[in-house]
């Protein structure tokens, strides 16, 4: 039985969960309403409460709890910074998800312009026959294709889970349209530069790889609806 949380890095550190010798994992903070004593029901990813505790929809905690790790991991947060206020957190990853999928759907662009249909779709394989050579089996979406529809996902689900929070849905339209703003701005520079395409993905994934480092930062004030 491990005496401690299975990294030391780890982010659900910051979440106010427990860490539960007992049962090796991460649980409820909050006392049990029938025996008075601590939960023992698993946390949630990012969140110091199980299900039963976290006070609002399991989509919208897991959605909170999600967004929290997110931003835990980016900014190297010590463990005596108060908790990051929710609806801040998840406009912020909102803005990140937005820019992301932007990105990706214009490197998804480029490979198009190369590869046709097969910048989509790729062909799966698998061993012949009495250890023959390899056979087509199928098709499947190509790795970038599968990062694009995944960011845009994550686009719906925060912007859904800030308008089940009660920030104004002009808020969050507001959040998406800078992050839009932002990605346009980069892909005209880049435009511009007339890079070779090794440089020009080169300068996409860095700018992906810094998004959502650092502090927190959303305009304004979150306002409830």
């Amino acid at each position: 039985m491990t005496t401690e949380p299975l990294r030391d890095d780890d982010p659900m550190r910051l979440s106010g969960a427990t860490w539960c010798d007992e049962h090796d994992r991460w649980e409820c903070a909050r006392p049990s309403k029938r025996s008075g004593v601590r939960c023992h029901g698993n946390a949630i990813r990012g969140m110091a409460t199980c299900r039963m505790h976290a006070g609002r929809s399991s989509a919208m905690a897991k959605a909170i709890g999600e967004a929290n790790l997110a931003a835990w991991s980016s900014s190297a947060r010590s463990a005596d910074v108060p908790s990051l206020d929710p609806g801040t957190v998840v406009l912020d990853q909102l803005r990140v998800a937005v820019m992301r999928a932007d990105l990706y759907g214009e490197m998804l662009r480029w490979q198009l312009e190369v590869e046709e249909e097969s910048g989509l779709v790729g062909a799966t394989y698998a061993v012949g026959r009495d250890g023959g050579g390899r056979v087509e089996t199928g098709e499947r979406a190509r790795g970038l294709a599968v990062l694009e529809a995944a960011e845009r996902d994550r686009v719906v689900r925060f912007a859904k889970t800030a308008h089940d929070m009660g920030i104004a849905e002009r808020h969050v339209e507001l959040e998406q349209e800078r992050a839009s703003l932002v990605t346009s701005a980069f892909r005209a520079a880049l435009a511009v530069l007339e890079l070779l395409p090794a440089d020009r993905d080169l300068a996409v994934r860095t700018f992906l790889g810094k998004l959502g480092a650092g502090d927190v930062v959303v305009a304004g004030e979150v306002t409830s609806a």
